[in-house]
């Protein structure tokens, strides 16, 4: 077993809700998604994007896949939203992801996030992504650091305690003073 290159990694199949793709693209940073995997999203999650993004329809990147839920599993999201934790677009997410088992759940959402660990779902957000991306050498440290500054002008609510975190990590990562 010989040590990967920082650029070599195996391509992770992910299932994401409507923030991390609405947030990475506001920051045009949708194409470090690309080099991670496959990305899957259910059909309200495209719905919602066709809202946010007048164009997402026609400019929306080959590399994400809108996955059908199957009936029995539309019913389980819909009693997940009607439950007041999650908006549809999360609930059908984290139903897919029940089925399709990928390696990453991408979410911006606190309570899709505890809910996706609860059933034991790998689970990450646009800042982790960024992270990711610099860990694997996709981004260099300048490039990561803009990319945080950029993702923290979005909508994407970011406390000022977790982005210096973030900022924390990016330095021990390529050793910067």
């Amino acid at each position: 077993m010989g040590i990967k290159s920082a650029g070599e990694h195996k391509m992770k199949l992910i299932v994401c809700d409507t923030g991390p793709i609405l947030h990475l693209n506001e920051a045009k940073l949708l194409g470090l998604l690309q080099k991670i995997g496959k990305v899957y999203i259910p059909k309200m999650v495209d719905i919602e994007l066709n809202e946010l993004f007048p164009y997402w329809e026609k400019d929306k990147p080959e590399w994400i896949i809108v996955s059908h839920l199957l009936s029995d599993e539309t019913i389980q999201a819909e009693s997940l939203f009607l439950s007041g934790l999650l908006d549809f677009g999360e609930a059908e997410a984290i139903i897919l992801a029940k089925r399709l088992n990928p390696e990453w759940f991408l979410t911006d959402d606190t309570e899709a996030r505890i809910f996706a660990n609860s059933l034991g779902i790998e689970v990450h957000g646009s800042i982790g992504i960024v992270l990711w991306s610099a860990a694997v050498g996709h981004l260099n440290y300048a490039e990561a650091k803009e990319s945080l500054e950029k993702l923290s002008q979005t909508s994407l609510w970011i406390s000022k305690n977790i982005l210096s975190e973030a900022q924390e990590a990016l330095k021990i990562m390529f050793d910067e003073k």
